[in-house]
């Protein structure tokens, strides 16, 4: 390792121990074009000039869940947030389709002026960033890398590639009801979902259950039936910029080939796949995932400042 990584390695080592502690970061405050206030924190703001990562969250979490992540803004300038109706955001009666959660990730770009960022999103925030693709361009960013999640959820005719427990609206009005009627017993079984061939720990258990009920679960069903909805093969061999896929190789979240689909068709896209972790991960083996990442945004920036991919 060289003394900057190992450096890296230590730091992550330190700042994720405990999934219930702080990571550091002081949290602020926007307030976006449409009047709701959103949550997030901005770290390694001295580092701007080595690249820029934006962490976009998954479905029912918020933005501690890259808590075991963030160390990277030693190297490079992270941003997390909370979507509105999740973590410490307000919870508005409006807005939970994700077009709408796009506009957000917008105006924080905007509020802090940010360019040349490398979006990451994790299940959710795959469907963010495709939105953000669609209604933006590539505006503002460098590159984008895809967390665990399939490029259509439902089954459809030719595709069965998604998501086993969400494939079709019938499952998806099921998850809803359970949402409203026993928020607690869902909670249970999305941290579940969450872990590959480790199970989460008590203490891990504990803080994602806390943080999962921070959320409007209304506003969780409203956004899971647009979600799981959303099909985006015909945008993904649309894309300009690099791409970086992930891929949950014990994931119980999606088929993995629905997952390794984007890699394949995307232009300039790379797989990676984490053979024993699942859903989340980033979370399970951080060290690994923060390495891929600040390698990628090296590329990104690189190519995104007028060099090559190979830079």
């Amino acid at each position: 390792l060289r003394w900057g990584d190992r450096f890296l390695c230590d730091t992550c080592h330190r700042m994720s121990r405990s999934p219930t502690s702080e990571a550091s970061g002081q949290p602020q405050w926007l307030t976006t074009d449409d009047g709701v206030r959103l949550r997030y924190v901005d770290r390694g703001q001295f580092n701007t000039g080595a690249g820029c990562v934006v962490f976009l969250h998954g479905w029912s979490a918020n933005g501690r869940w890259f808590d075991r992540n963030v160390c990277i803004s030693t190297q490079v300038r992270v941003v997390t947030m909370d979507y509105r109706g999740m973590g410490d955001s307000a919870h508005p009666g409006h807005g939970f389709r994700v077009s709408r959660l796009a506009a957000d990730v917008r105006c924080l770009l905007s509020e802090l002026n940010l360019d040349k960022v490398v979006l990451v999103g994790t299940s959710l925030g795959f469907t963010v960033i495709m939105n953000y693709i669609e209604l933006f361009g590539t505006e503002r960013v460098a590159g984008v890398a895809f967390v665990d999640q399939s490029a259509c959820m439902y089954s459809k005719p030719g595709w069965t590639c998604g998501a086993p427990d969400l494939s079709n609206m019938a499952l998806v009005a099921a998850l809803d009801a359970l949402l409203q009627t026993d928020f607690p017993a869902l909670a249970d079984g999305i941290i579940a979902s969450g872990f590959g061939e480790s199970p989460p720990s008590d203490s891990e258990h504990e803080f994602f259950k806390r943080e999962i009920l921070k959320c409007d679960p209304r506003a969780l069903g409203a956004l899971m039936y647009h979600h799981a909805n959303l099909d985006f093969r015909d945008l993904l061999p649309q894309i300009k910029v690099p791409v970086l896929n992930f891929v949950g190789g014990a994931t119980k979240c999606h088929h993995v080939r629905g997952i390794e689909y984007i890699g394949e068709v995307c232009p300039r896209a790379r797989n990676v796949t984490f053979e024993k972790s699942g859903h989340w991960l980033y979370w399970e083996e951080p060290q690994r995932f923060n390495e891929e990442i600040l390698q990628f945004v090296k590329i990104c920036f690189a190519v995104a400042s007028g060099g090559d991919e190979g830079s």
